[in-house]
């Protein structure tokens, strides 16, 4: 990448996890993390249910494996953010900030920030998730469970631990996003009304906010148990509250950066177009001077004139919002699929 060398980077410690299988294993980073870290969740969940006395039901069976999923994948995801997309991004965005230098400080700060204090949404999220499974433990009280004490119970809570610092980590990212969003927007920029992306440059912004967007949306495979948890007490309202939340959440960490870039560009732009706006004014003023004093062509004036008018119209013409069909269809993908969980809920299984 350009500047690589200024450009330090910081890893957060799952990523460090993820990368070391494959430095002892014959796999790549991706294969050997999926055979080793990504088994944590899979082992834990084996070993509950050879705890409990044989009278899950297939269902349970199905819906756990499908929260665990999140955690088998969470980790790899974690580390394609934290290695590949914050790098990436300082090449992406550089079309439409010149300053270089903010830009890379800008970028490390947050990785740094998404590196460090990654604990805070993590330690909470994890309260909350290992709160409310102690809170129903009449759900699992079905299959065999006699309490908060029983083994199998204990071996769950492990894997919810498990899975809330990973999920934490994602909604952590997702906050990482928006916060270097905004700032990259507060830098200097500068807009291409001839890039390649018809949008002046700013789909980077785009696709940097859906990349995080979409490492959540994994959370939607944890609906299905978390609907089954809440029918056994007196919390469905609860669940489904949470459900538009997270559905919002994830609306949200897309939106509210995007807008804010929209917002920056169109100062740009404004600042642009006033700019061109007083050059052709001064242009018309200096025409008739210099057709009294001899000073300017005509012609070449005009000629400037309508360079500016030009440039004028295609600043003007530009799309400023950071959203391509590329974009808006991973955007959709990532809400239809907690949305098509909670129908499924609600008026196959439930009705």
């Amino acid at each position: 990448m350009s500047d690589a060398d200024e450009y330090s980077g910081h890893s957060i410690w799952m990523s460090e996890l993820v990368k070391w299988p494959g430095s002892i294993l014959p796999l790549k980073t991706v294969s050997a993390a999926l055979f080793t870290v990504g088994l944590i969740p899979l082992i834990l969940t084996a070993i509950f249910f050879a705890l409990l006395d044989g009278t899950q039901s297939t269902y349970f069976v199905f819906i756990q494996f499908l929260a665990a999923l999140i955690a088998v994948f969470g980790p790899i995801l974690i580390w394609h953010y934290d290695e590949n997309v914050f790098p990436n991004f300082i090449d992406e965005v550089s079309d439409v900030v010149p300053n270089q230098g903010n830009l890379i400080k800008v970028v490390d700060k947050y990785e740094r920030f998404f590196s460090e204090r990654y604990w805070i949404i993590s330690v909470i999220w994890t309260i909350l998730i290992t709160s409310a499974l102690v809170a129903n433990i009449g759900f699992f009280g079905r299959f065999g469970v006699t309490g908060v004490f029983d083994p199998a119970f204990f071996v769950y809570i492990l894997f919810a631990i498990w899975w809330s610092i990973i999920t934490g980590i994602g909604l952590h990212g997702a906050l990482t996003t928006i916060l270097c969003i905004r700032a990259v927007g507060n830098l200097e920029l500068e807009i291409d009304p001839l890039h390649h992306d018809g949008l002046g440059g700013l789909s980077t912004i785009g696709y940097f906010s859906i990349r995080a967007t979409l490492m959540n949306s994994i959370g939607s495979f944890a609906l299905p148990i978390g609907f089954a948890i809440a029918s056994a007490g007196q919390y469905q309202t609860v669940v489904y509250a949470a459900v538009a939340a997270y559905i919002g959440f994830i609306l949200i960490s897309f939106i509210y950066p995007t807008l804010y870039v929209n917002r920056r560009a169109q100062e740009v732009r404004d600042d642009v177009l006033k700019k061109k706006r007083q050059q052709i004014q001064n242009l018309k003023e200096n025409a008739s001077v210099g057709s009294a004093g001899g000073e300017i062509s005509e012609l070449e004036t005009q000629l400037k004139i309508r360079t500016l008018r030009d440039d004028f119209h295609e600043y003007k013409s530009i799309n400023l919002y950071p959203l391509s069909i590329s974009i808006l269809t991973r955007l959709a993908s990532s809400i239809l699929l907690p949305i098509g969980f909670t129908l499924l809920e609600t008026y196959v299984i439930s009705g």
